[in-house]
């Protein structure tokens, strides 16, 4: 396990974002009453649970390639009945014995995949009727600031207007769309703050100290950029359904 899976195993959140975020994306969806929902990139499963109620009698498949993040959802959610966690990737939802999915939940991961070939991945793992639900970063204003774009280490990132077009490019049809708000990655940031300095007093190794100034400093330029860019939290549904 590298020193960067350690550490974010060893915290509830790898991204930010709250329960109540899971609560508005399935009732925005219409997806209470669905009974087969995927938690794609689930890390340690922050949001599994949520998904779980909110969808009140769902089977809920958590989905993450990595084996240290599974291992630690695996420990978190043993003996819920309606949550299963598989090693898997998001990549190929499809390939999971589970699928296909009434509901699709990928907080943060769709990053990875891009944004575009993610959702058309998606695609062949939904039910007739299904719908997605994701965060992506999105610049807020058309012209970031250098600091805004090295938060993201200077990879590409659309504004919100820009976001919303790729979806429509991966066939989906926008049904809502909002920012995640500050009290989510506070929710990020204050546990994994707090697990710095509990290892480092502990005595960290000289990989795991570069690890945690790395997220120090990420934190430190967060709140300077706070206003410029961020995640969308966005639901959506395929424009062209399957039949049943």
């Amino acid at each position: 396990m590298t020193p960067f899976i350690e550490l974010f195993a060893s915290v509830p959140r790898q991204g930010p974002g709250l329960a109540k975020d899971v609560t508005w994306a399935v009732e925005t969806a219409g997806a209470e009453d669905a009974t087969r929902a995927c938690d794609a990139g689930c890390g340690t499963g922050a949001d599994t649970a949520s998904l779980a109620a909110a969808m009140r009698g769902a089977a809920v498949v958590a989905c993450e390639k990595d084996a240290g993040l599974i291992a630690a959802a695996q420990e978190r959610h043993a003996g819920n009945a309606r949550i299963t966690v598989r090693q898997g990737n998001m990549a190929a939802l499809s390939a999971l014995p589970e699928a296909p999915f009434d509901f699709i939940w990928c907080a943060g991961a769709i990053y990875f995949l891009g944004t575009v070939a993610g959702l058309r991945g998606f695609l062949g793992a939904m039910a007739p009727g299904g719908a997605v639900a994701f965060s992506a970063p999105v610049y807020f204003t058309d012209q970031p600031s250098g600091a805004a774009r090295a938060f993201w280490m200077d990879v590409p990132v659309p504004t919100e207007a820009e976001l919303r077009a790729q979806v429509a490019e991966a066939g989906y049809v926008l049904v809502a769309d909002r920012p995640v708000t500050n009290a989510g990655w506070q929710a990020l940031y204050t546990p994994l703050m707090k697990e710095i300095a509990r290892r480092r007093a502990a005595g960290a190794t000289e990989e795991m100290e570069a690890v945690m100034a790395t997220m120090e400093a990420e934190k430190a330029t967060w709140e300077q950029v706070k206003r410029e860019t961020g995640y969308q939290l966005v639901v959506a549904r395929p424009a062209n359904p399957k039949e049943t």
